[in-house]
C-alpha cells in the first residue's frame, strides 16, 4: 500500500472514527464496523489507541492509522 506524506486523518475524530469513516458512509451493522476496525487496528498494531486523537500521536502512529 502507498500513504501519502501529507497524511490525510480528520483531526477532530479519534482513531476508531477515522477508520471506521468509509464503513459508516456504507452503512455497515455496528457489530461488523466494530469488529472490522478491531481486525484493521490489530493488523497496525494500534489496538490500545481507538480512543486517542491524531494530534496525540508520532507521524508514524499517524501512518499507521491512515493505512487502516
Amino acid at each position: 500500500a502507498m500513504v501519502f506524506q501529507n497524511i490525510a486523518l480528520f483531526p477532530h475524530m479519534d482513531v476508531y472514527d477515522n477508520i471506521s469513516f468509509g464503513l459508516r458512509l456504507r452503512d455497515f451493522p455496528q457489530d461488523e464496523m466494530d469488529e472490522r476496525v478491531d481486525e484493521a487496528a490489530r493488523v497496525v498494531r494500534m489496538q490500545g489507541m481507538l480512543d486517542r486523537m491524531p494530534s496525540e500521536m508520532s507521524g508514524g502512529q499517524r501512518q499507521r492509522v491512515a493505512i487502516a
